[in-house]
Protein backbone atom coordinates (compact mmCIF):
# COMPACT_ATOMS: atom_id res chain seq x y z
CA UNK A 1 0.00 0.00 0.00
CA UNK A 2 1.55 3.72 -0.78
CA UNK A 3 2.40 6.09 1.97
CA UNK A 4 -0.59 8.37 0.55
CA UNK A 5 -3.00 5.74 0.83
CA UNK A 6 -1.90 5.34 4.22
CA UNK A 7 -2.40 8.81 5.14
CA UNK A 8 -5.55 9.15 3.83
CA UNK A 9 -7.27 5.56 4.76
CA UNK A 10 -5.48 6.28 8.73
CA UNK A 11 -6.70 9.83 9.51
CA UNK A 12 -6.42 12.68 6.13
CA UNK A 13 -9.17 11.58 4.61
CA UNK A 14 -11.40 12.64 7.97
CA UNK A 15 -9.40 15.62 8.20
CA UNK A 16 -9.89 16.41 4.60
CA UNK A 17 -13.52 15.99 5.18
CA UNK A 18 -13.73 18.44 8.49
CA UNK A 19 -12.08 21.12 6.70
CA UNK A 20 -14.00 20.54 3.21
CA UNK A 21 -17.89 20.64 4.39
CA UNK A 22 -19.85 22.29 1.72
CA UNK A 23 -22.86 22.48 -0.35
CA UNK A 24 -23.06 22.42 -4.04
CA UNK A 25 -25.44 25.30 -6.04
CA UNK A 26 -26.20 22.89 -9.42
CA UNK A 27 -27.03 25.63 -11.22
CA UNK A 28 -23.70 27.40 -10.48
CA UNK A 29 -21.22 24.13 -10.35
CA UNK A 30 -18.66 24.02 -13.24
CA UNK A 31 -19.29 20.32 -13.63
CA UNK A 32 -22.49 20.11 -13.68
CA UNK A 33 -22.47 23.14 -16.22
CA UNK A 34 -19.77 21.50 -18.06
CA UNK A 35 -22.25 18.72 -18.76
CA UNK A 36 -25.41 19.94 -19.36
CA UNK A 37 -23.22 22.22 -22.28
CA UNK A 38 -21.95 19.13 -23.48
CA UNK A 39 -25.19 17.09 -23.44
CA UNK A 40 -23.89 14.25 -20.76
CA UNK A 41 -27.23 12.00 -19.48
CA UNK A 42 -25.80 10.03 -17.08
CA UNK A 43 -28.29 7.06 -16.25
CA UNK A 44 -25.58 5.87 -13.78
CA UNK A 45 -22.90 8.06 -12.77
CA UNK A 46 -19.90 7.53 -10.03
CA UNK A 47 -17.75 10.04 -8.37
CA UNK A 48 -14.59 9.00 -6.93
CA UNK A 49 -13.29 11.36 -4.26
CA UNK A 50 -16.86 11.63 -3.63
CA UNK A 51 -16.66 12.86 0.15
CA UNK A 52 -19.86 13.08 1.68
CA UNK A 53 -21.64 13.13 -1.53
CA UNK A 54 -22.77 16.56 -1.65
CA UNK A 55 -22.01 17.09 -5.42
CA UNK A 56 -23.89 13.71 -6.03
CA UNK A 57 -26.67 14.93 -4.17
CA UNK A 58 -26.56 18.28 -6.79
CA UNK A 59 -25.95 15.60 -9.79
CA UNK A 60 -28.72 13.56 -8.94
CA UNK A 61 -31.10 16.36 -8.51
CA UNK A 62 -29.80 18.23 -11.81
CA UNK A 63 -29.18 15.31 -14.25
CA UNK A 64 -31.83 12.70 -12.65
CA UNK A 65 -28.71 9.92 -12.77
CA UNK A 66 -28.71 6.68 -10.04
CA UNK A 67 -25.40 8.27 -7.87
CA UNK A 68 -22.74 6.56 -6.69
CA UNK A 69 -19.44 7.33 -4.63
CA UNK A 70 -16.33 6.54 -3.04
CA UNK A 71 -14.16 8.26 -0.29
CA UNK A 72 -11.61 6.60 2.08
CA UNK A 73 -12.81 8.98 4.62
CA UNK A 74 -15.00 6.98 6.92
CA UNK A 75 -16.49 10.10 8.57
CA UNK A 76 -17.36 11.35 5.36
CA UNK A 77 -19.50 8.11 4.29
CA UNK A 78 -21.14 7.75 7.32
CA UNK A 79 -21.77 11.86 7.18
CA UNK A 80 -23.17 11.26 3.52
CA UNK A 81 -25.33 8.00 4.34
CA UNK A 82 -27.01 10.10 6.74
CA UNK A 83 -27.55 13.39 4.40
CA UNK A 84 -27.76 12.07 1.22
CA UNK A 85 -29.91 8.54 1.71
CA UNK A 86 -30.78 8.74 -2.11
CA UNK A 87 -26.76 8.72 -2.76
CA UNK A 88 -25.01 5.07 -2.68
CA UNK A 89 -21.82 5.83 -0.84
CA UNK A 90 -19.12 3.23 0.24
CA UNK A 91 -15.17 3.66 1.47
CA UNK A 92 -12.57 2.66 -0.75
CA UNK A 93 -9.70 4.63 -2.87
CA UNK A 94 -9.83 5.02 -6.25
CA UNK A 95 -6.97 1.95 -7.35
CA UNK A 96 -9.50 -0.17 -6.15
CA UNK A 97 -12.95 -0.09 -6.86
CA UNK A 98 -15.82 -2.54 -5.84
CA UNK A 99 -17.99 -2.20 -8.88
CA UNK A 100 -18.73 -4.34 -11.86
CA UNK A 101 -16.85 -3.71 -14.77
CA UNK A 102 -18.81 -1.32 -17.41
CA UNK A 103 -21.54 -0.47 -14.20
CA UNK A 104 -21.56 3.56 -15.28
CA UNK A 105 -21.90 5.58 -18.30
CA UNK A 106 -20.09 8.32 -16.66
CA UNK A 107 -17.31 8.58 -13.62
CA UNK A 108 -16.62 11.41 -12.30
CA UNK A 109 -13.02 12.30 -10.75
CA UNK A 110 -14.19 14.86 -7.98
CA UNK A 111 -11.18 16.81 -7.32
CA UNK A 112 -9.19 13.88 -5.75
CA UNK A 113 -6.06 13.16 -8.14
CA UNK A 114 -4.22 15.51 -7.11
CA UNK A 115 -3.54 13.72 -3.52
CA UNK A 116 -3.16 10.57 -4.83
CA UNK A 117 0.44 8.80 -5.06
CA UNK A 118 2.06 8.67 -8.22
CA UNK A 119 2.56 4.71 -7.73
CA UNK A 120 -0.85 4.55 -7.90
CA UNK A 121 -2.01 6.28 -11.14
CA UNK A 122 -1.70 3.22 -13.41
CA UNK A 123 -4.46 1.13 -11.43
CA UNK A 124 -6.37 4.02 -10.81
CA UNK A 125 -6.66 4.84 -14.24
CA UNK A 126 -6.96 1.04 -15.06
CA UNK A 127 -10.08 0.59 -12.72
CA UNK A 128 -11.63 3.69 -13.75
CA UNK A 129 -11.52 2.19 -17.46
CA UNK A 130 -12.45 -0.92 -16.32
CA UNK A 131 -15.86 0.42 -14.53
CA UNK A 132 -16.75 2.89 -17.20
CA UNK A 133 -19.10 1.17 -20.17
CA UNK A 134 -18.12 2.14 -23.59
CA UNK A 135 -19.79 5.51 -24.92
CA UNK A 136 -19.30 6.66 -21.55
CA UNK A 137 -18.20 9.57 -20.47
CA UNK A 138 -14.93 10.19 -18.18
CA UNK A 139 -14.88 14.04 -16.69
CA UNK A 140 -11.89 15.12 -14.40
CA UNK A 141 -11.73 18.42 -12.36
CA UNK A 142 -8.20 18.99 -10.32
CA UNK A 143 -5.68 21.10 -10.81
CA UNK A 144 -3.95 21.53 -14.10
CA UNK A 145 -0.73 22.12 -15.40
CA UNK A 146 1.22 21.03 -18.60
CA UNK A 147 4.28 20.72 -17.03
CA UNK A 148 4.28 18.07 -13.61
CA UNK A 149 4.69 20.20 -10.47
CA UNK A 150 5.20 18.55 -7.17
CA UNK A 151 4.85 20.46 -3.30
CA UNK A 152 4.25 19.40 0.09
CA UNK A 153 0.79 19.20 1.63
CA UNK A 154 0.53 21.90 4.18
CA UNK A 155 -1.86 19.60 6.33
CA UNK A 156 0.24 16.33 6.72
CA UNK A 157 4.19 15.90 6.71
CA UNK A 158 5.25 13.23 4.43
CA UNK A 159 2.20 13.58 1.81
CA UNK A 160 2.09 16.09 -1.74
CA UNK A 161 0.33 17.38 -3.54
CA UNK A 162 0.92 17.10 -7.18
CA UNK A 163 -0.26 18.85 -10.54
CA UNK A 164 -0.78 17.50 -14.05
CA UNK A 165 -2.87 17.15 -17.12
CA UNK A 166 -4.95 14.56 -15.44
CA UNK A 167 -6.46 14.29 -18.88
CA UNK A 168 -3.05 12.46 -20.32
CA UNK A 169 -3.72 9.79 -18.35
CA UNK A 170 -6.19 8.37 -20.69
CA UNK A 171 -5.69 10.24 -23.90
CA UNK A 172 -2.67 7.93 -24.56
CA UNK A 173 -5.00 5.63 -25.45
CA UNK A 174 -6.51 6.29 -28.40
CA UNK A 175 -10.27 4.73 -27.27
CA UNK A 176 -10.17 8.17 -25.00
CA UNK A 177 -11.54 11.66 -27.33
CA UNK A 178 -11.07 14.99 -25.22
CA UNK A 179 -13.92 16.52 -26.07
CA UNK A 180 -14.13 19.85 -24.04
CA UNK A 181 -11.56 21.78 -21.07
CA UNK A 182 -12.77 24.60 -18.81
CA UNK A 183 -10.39 26.29 -17.24
CA UNK A 184 -11.09 27.89 -13.06
CA UNK A 185 -9.26 28.63 -10.28
CA UNK A 186 -9.00 26.86 -6.64
CA UNK A 187 -9.60 29.70 -4.13
CA UNK A 188 -10.85 33.52 -5.13
CA UNK A 189 -9.83 36.01 -5.31
CA UNK A 190 -8.82 35.03 -8.55
CA UNK A 191 -5.12 35.54 -9.57
CA UNK A 192 -5.29 34.29 -13.02
CA UNK A 193 -1.49 32.11 -12.21
CA UNK A 194 -1.00 29.02 -14.43
CA UNK A 195 -0.05 26.73 -11.57
CA UNK A 196 -2.92 27.65 -9.68
CA UNK A 197 -5.59 26.41 -12.60
CA UNK A 198 -7.80 23.90 -12.38
CA UNK A 199 -9.40 22.35 -15.10
CA UNK A 200 -12.86 20.17 -16.02
CA UNK A 201 -11.99 17.79 -18.60
CA UNK A 202 -14.62 15.81 -20.25
CA UNK A 203 -13.44 12.31 -22.22
CA UNK A 204 -15.39 10.01 -23.97
CA UNK A 205 -14.27 6.41 -24.52
CA UNK A 206 -15.07 5.02 -27.84
CA UNK A 207 -14.35 1.69 -29.23
CA UNK A 208 -15.81 1.60 -32.14
CA UNK A 209 -13.79 4.59 -33.70
CA UNK A 210 -10.34 4.65 -31.77
CA UNK A 211 -9.27 3.01 -35.19
CA UNK A 212 -9.53 3.52 -38.37
CA UNK A 213 -9.20 0.81 -41.34
CA UNK A 214 -5.78 1.41 -43.12
CA UNK A 215 -6.00 0.76 -46.89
Amino acid sequence: MTSQKISFLQGEGDAYFDRNRFDVDSREDPVIVAMRDVGIKPVRLLEIGASSGAWLAAAQKALGAECHGIDPSPKAVEYGCAHYPDVRLSRSTADTLSFEDRKFDCVVFGFCLYLCDPADYFRIAQEADRVLADRGFLIIKDFSSPVPLKNPYKHRPGVFSHKFDWARMFTWNPVYRHLSRRYLEHDAPYGFQAREAVAVDILLKDYENAFIHNP
